[in-house]
């Protein structure tokens, strides 16, 4: 067999050749692998536009193909929605809302990959002259919805603001914006990044409820997939996730290029300006500056999922635990130590030998694996240390010791970003200031120990009464404030009134002294009286003066 090979070499000649067939195998197994041959369908939630940049990036870039895929990407419609689309097994992968963590938890093994957006884009958009601000405003009115398994969070507004759902007429929606235009329903469910510009271009006053002023912020535009897919494939899981989030960071640092990519390729009709108004609304719901694009924090699903349960949208959280993918996966075996097992069985001829090499070489393989795992281990439970001390140390930053509000330097920075929010969503905000009455008297007599009993008494006060959009602060001494976005003035004083009763009626119990405290209240608003947080600010402590001035205890008005 091997003629020109000694008498005594032959078996070494043997040997050898043997081992060049399995370098020629395995060099074929690489090129196989490297090709181009798993074929995936990504449904997408709607019609191709900048919501879904960094897919058409990943695509057009060639990254999903680096990562050997061959990807389709699938336009939504009303009748192909992302998680009826993955249970049927007509797409792999898609991108979904709210309704992949409500699916999940109905029973559903969904598998989220990466949160793209940390905000929701969905607000219910009205006209201002329909006179609606709130929720509340919606009672006996018509609302556009998808229906309660995709627009979830609305009805977990809704619920948290202790309005019944039937209390409000719900609509299937038409997906015609000209419902909302032309009458025929008073607010339309839409998103940020996209119909706000539409009426913007016709001049049109409208007014925006957005849930995450009424507690309610989920994550948003979520690549998932299912249980089945990660189980089969989990290195294609890996490779679809890898390149989409890399597509999303190509297409957040080069906007102008998806833009004309969406135009030409795509045939998008929307307008240059139309879509950079959606690439810029969308940069403030991803915040690629600040947060790591696919983010996801398992504490913020728990707080999501535990939102649904106080709603009565489902039971419980049970089944939650494997659903978010960064939590639970396990690193896939590089594919060359697959391919070294194969070889193995193909070069069995010189089985003895090769097995103890490749016994040998996997052996240092799984202790390095082991030592790898185990470092990692340590280095993100340090990094989870470091990250838990560095948002304590931010907390106390913007905390006032005494009552566990939020402290003065913490009101300037915020109130004049959600004025500007308020401003660009179309939504009220109101401002109170908060001051206690005669509290003097109440150090002079009692001393300040039970004059910090009382500070603290109306922290907790408004801690327990303040939605969890609303900023409750203390200002300064016996002062404080509460922001309150999403709320028109009216019901702005309702609410200050209910404070000062409850405050009044509940006297604060120091050793065995009963100590009764009342306090006064100014209210300003955005729109109704001011335009800029210093008016703002000005205006409230000028009704705080007005209603400390007409005898105390009382709520005043600004203008």
């Amino acid at each position: 067999m091997f003629p020109n090979c000694p008498g005594g070499l032959r078996q070494r000649c043997a040997l050898r050749w043997l081992l060049a067939l399995g370098i020629g195998w395995f060099a074929s197994i690489a090129i196989v692998a490297a090709s181009p041959t798993d074929k995936v369908r990504i449904q997408l939630r709607w019609l191709h536009q900048f919501q879904f940049a960094g897919y058409y990036a990943a695509l057009e870039k060639g990254f999903y193909q680096q990562e050997g895929l061959e990807v389709e990407l699938v336009e939504g419609s009303p009748d192909r929605q992302p998680v009826r689309e993955v249970l049927a097994g007509h797409a792999q992968y898609a991108e979904g809302n709210s309704e992949v963590l409500l699916a999940r938890l109905q029973g559903e093994r969904l598998v989220a990959l990466a949160a793209i957006f940390q905000h929701s884009p969905s607000v219910l958009l009205a006209l201002r002259r329909s006179g609606i601000e709130s929720p509340h405003d919606l009672i006996g009115k018509s609302v556009m919805l998808m229906d309660n398994r995709n627009d979830p969070d609305f009805l977990t507004m809704l619920l948290n603001e202790g309005i019944s759902p039937d209390r409000v007429n719900v609509l299937p929606s038409s997906f015609d914006f000209a419902d909302l235009l032309e009458g025929r329903v008073d607010a339309f469910n839409s998103y940020l990044t996209n119909e706000p510009f539409l009426l913007q271009q016709r001049g049109i006053d409208y007014t925006v409820i957005n849930p995450r002023n009424y507690r309610v912020d989920f994550y948003s535009d979520i690549l998932f997939t299912d249980e089945d897919e990660l189980r089969n494939n989990p290195r294609r899981v890996e490779a679809v996730r890898r390149a989409t989030l890399r597509g999303w960071r190509y297409a957040m640092e080069h906007p102008e290029e998806i833009i004309e990519l969406l135009i030409t390729r795509y045939g998008v009709t929307k307008s240059r300006e139309h879509l950079r108004f959606e690439a810029e609304a969308i940069r403030g719901l991803m915040l690629p500056d600040l947060v790591e694009i696919g983010h996801m924090n398992p504490q913020r699903w728990n707080h999501m999922a535990d939102t649904f349960v106080r709603a009565g949208v489902v039971k419980d959280t049970n089944g939650l635990e494997g659903f978010v993918y960064g939590e639970f996966r396990e690193r896939p075996l590089p594919a060359w130590v697959a391919g070294s097992l194969l070889g193995g069985a193909v070069l069995s001829v010189v089985a003895t030998l090769l097995a103890i090499h490749f016994f040998r070489m996997n052996g240092r393989l799984k202790r390095a694996e082991n030592e790898v795992r185990t470092a990692n281990q340590m280095l993100t439970e340090k990094l989870a240390e470091i990250e838990d001390l560095h948002e304590r140390l931010q907390e106390r930053a913007m905390r006032d010791a005494l009552t566990g509000l939020y402290n003065r330097r913490y009101l300037d920075e915020t109130l004049g970003r959600e004025l500007a929010r308020a401003k660009r969503e179309g939504y009220p905000l109101c401002l109170a200031l908060i001051d206690m009455d005669h509290f003097k008297q109440v150090n002079d007599t009692y001393g300040h120990m039970a004059g910090d009993e009382v500070l603290q008494h109306l922290g907790r006060l408004l801690r327990s009464n303040a939605r969890e959009g609303d900023i409750p602060c203390r200002y300064g001494g016996e002062e404080f404030a509460l922001v309150m976005a999403g709320m028109p003035l009216a019901a702005a004083r309702e609410r200050a009134e209910a404070w000062r009763s409850l405050f009044a009626a509940s006297p604060v119990r120091h050793g065995q002294l009963s100590i009764a405290v009342t306090m006064s209240v100014g209210l300003a608003a955005y729109p109704d009286n001011a335009n800029t947080a210093e008016e703002l600010m000005q205006l409230a402590d000028e009704a705080l003066y007005r209603a400390k001035g007409e005898g105390r205890n009382r709520v005043a008005l600004a203008g």
